[in-house]
């Protein structure tokens, strides 16, 4: 898809219509204008599904690693909290929401309640739901093993993290498909048919009686942490517990599930490397699940906001200005990557990708998607190899996510 170089990043038909985020484009950019002004979308041509959210803004986009990677870790200076580390404009009500998770809060409130979340993703508690992980990523692939066909979406990817993400919070088994419908409807922003606030409202009062269950009746869950632990005897406030898990129903399901898809569809692209990979799967996997998310990011972007007059790159950049952090535009850099457009499992920097996102933000939960995408992944090709695509896969409308959101398969039925 050839677009002209002043081509705006508002335009959600974009991955649709692109099959993913715009590579070519960002490789002009990063080539002739690293940090590219984006100017704000024209009046009347985009409108926010969300409630108190506008696009009234341009802002600057980083293409290049170095770039991204620097404003990542300078909390002082790029800001996730002064504007959100969401591209909308938001109004006063709608900020404090976002202000409310994690991913928007001030450096020193983000830093105790990093202290008080940490210790349930180290890798000793991750390792004990491992053999969890492994039996139920079996049962989901035994589901469809027989059948010869599947939808791999929502009857294979998104079955196992939306499993774990219940079974790590405390949710009950009996509202398990509740919390998959509203998570898919949260991360869906640019649906004009979905109430994305109502939605929201959905899975923060959900949280909130799951909270107040947990500290009548502590049980050692990561929600029953989260809600009666303490930092320096301090207690995160309702909004922030229930912002905690409106966060984790989408860092937790969605990208992972995204990332499982874009494994296969990008093994029956590339039929060498899923040759290879086959070829011994112990060895491969780690690193090609890696490569994946170097490769297909499956969140394209969050954003920052300049706290003071400053420099990026060449660029002056001034306060309170818009920083849209590309990270598949990075995960592209020849500076980082060589021949980065080659998709190759047995890269040795892989693991460099920026998809989990880097500095303080850093997604706390990468080791235990890594371990849910090698067991799942693992049932798949060694169970059903020969899967391949029917049809076009569908993809997402939107800002935020390169996601497919249906993708048919078949393969040759497993016989007992």
């Amino acid at each position: 898809m050839n677009l002209a170089f002043d081509t705006s990043l508002v335009d959600v038909d974009l991955i649709p219509e692109g099959k993913g985020p715009p590579l070519e484009l960002f490789a002009r950019w990063r080539r002739e204008d690293p940090v590219h002004w984006n100017p704000p979308p024209a009046p009347g041509t985009y409108s926010s599904p969300q409630v108190g959210a506008t696009l009234d803004k341009g802002f600057w986009v980083l293409t290049r690693y170095k770039d991204v990677d620097t404003v990542s870790r300078n909390q002082q200076l790029f800001s996730s909290w002064l504007g959100s580390p969401i591209i909308w404009d938001y109004d006063e009500e709608a900020l404090a929401r976002q202000r409310a998770g994690m991913m928007g809060m001030d450096p020193d409130r983000h830093l105790r309640t990093k202290r008080l979340v940490t210790p349930i993703f180290m890798p000793r508690v991750i390792n004990e739901l491992e053999p969890e992980i492994a039996r139920v990523a079996k049962s989901i692939v035994d589901d469809v093993a027989a059948a010869g066909r599947c939808e791999f979406v929502f009857d294979v990817a998104s079955r196992l993290p939306v499993y774990t993400f219940c079974k790590l919070l405390g949710v009950p088994d009996g509202d398990r498909d509740l919390i998959f419908k509203l998570g898919n409807l949260v991360a869906d922003t640019e649906n004009a048919d979905t109430d994305h606030g109502q939605s929201v409202m959905q899975l923060m009062e959900y949280a909130l009686r799951l909270a107040a269950e947990k500290a009548a009746n502590p049980d050692g869950t990561m929600m029953s942490n989260i809600v009666n632990g303490e930092v320096d005897g301090d207690k995160l406030a309702p909004e922030e517990v229930a912002m905690f898990f409106v966060l984790l129903s989408i860092a937790g399901h969605e990208t992972t599930r995204t990332t499982a898809v874009h494994f296969i569809r990008l093994m029956t692209e590339y039929p060498d490397q899923y040759a290879l990979l086959r070829s011994d799967p112990e060895r491969y996997l780690p690193n090609a699940i890696d490569e994946v998310l170097r490769f297909s990011p499956p969140v394209i972007k969050f954003r920052r906001t300049a706290t003071q007059d400053t420099m990026i790159g060449e660029r002056a950049v001034k306060a309170g200005d818009k920083i849209y952090l590309s990270y598949a535009a990075a995960n592209r850099d020849p500076g980082m990557f060589e021949d980065p457009d080659r998709f190759d499992i047995t890269r040795a920097n892989a693991s460099k990708h920026l998809s989990f996102g880097i500095g303080p933000h850093i997604c706390l939960g990468a080791r235990l998607a890594s371990m849910q995408l090698k067991h799942l992944l693992m049932e798949v090709i060694t169970r059903i190899p020969d899967f391949r695509i029917v049809g076009e896969p569908t993809y997402l409308r939107s800002l935020w996510f390169s996601a497919i959101l249906n993708m048919p398969i078949e393969f040759t039925p497993e016989r007992k």
